[in-house]
């Protein structure tokens, strides 16, 4: 018995470090918002305007059909050269280590600093299509009638007034 528990044990471990299931996160330093925004090509604030695509698998805790990309309308630019007025955010599968798109809701804002997915599209993303990295505060939920972004801006500092978040971005 002892050694079909190990055998099944071993076959596991091989299976998933070999098809690179799970998500094993490696922040070095700090990777909180302020830092990640400062290092990336594009920031903006936007609105989540509709859930698009959805995954045909049942996900465990998850009630209904799981989103699997949003499309948010860019509210303001703060860096960057993207120029359309709405783009297409692409969350996790079960398998990326992305965050899953029903952490956001329709009608709210964010502040993002997302990548552009480029050559590491997945099947039905198109290369500028973007995404979020589950290691990094790569997005903060904005509160727009008090104009503050709160989650973990520093690792100290859990909200930023909006106007305070423009003047000390790297651009």
């Amino acid at each position: 018995m002892k050694l079909h528990v190990f055998i099944l044990a071993m076959t596991l471990t091989f299976l998933s470090t070999t098809l690179g299931i799970g998500c094993s996160c490696e922040c070095d330093g700090d990777c909180s918002f302020n830092i990640i925004s400062n290092d990336a090509k594009f920031v903006a604030l936007v609105k989540v305007v509709s859930y698009d695509n959805y995954l045909g698998d049942e996900i465990i805790g998850h009630d209904g059909d799981m989103p699997y990309s949003m499309t948010v309308e860019i509210i303001k630019k703060y860096k960057g050269e993207e120029s359309r007025v709405t783009i297409k955010i692409w969350g996790d599968n079960g398998a990326e280590c992305r965050p899953y798109i029903s952490n956001f809701k329709i009608g709210e804002y964010y502040l993002i600093a997302p990548y552009q997915l480029g050559q590491y599209k997945l099947d039905g993303e198109q290369p500028t299509d973007y995404s979020f990295f589950i290691c990094n505060t790569d997005f903060l939920k904005v509160n727009l009638k008090d104009q503050k972004a709160l989650g973990e801006f520093t690792k100290t500092k859990s909200e930023i007034g909006l106007k305070e978040f423009e003047g000390q971005l790297k651009k």
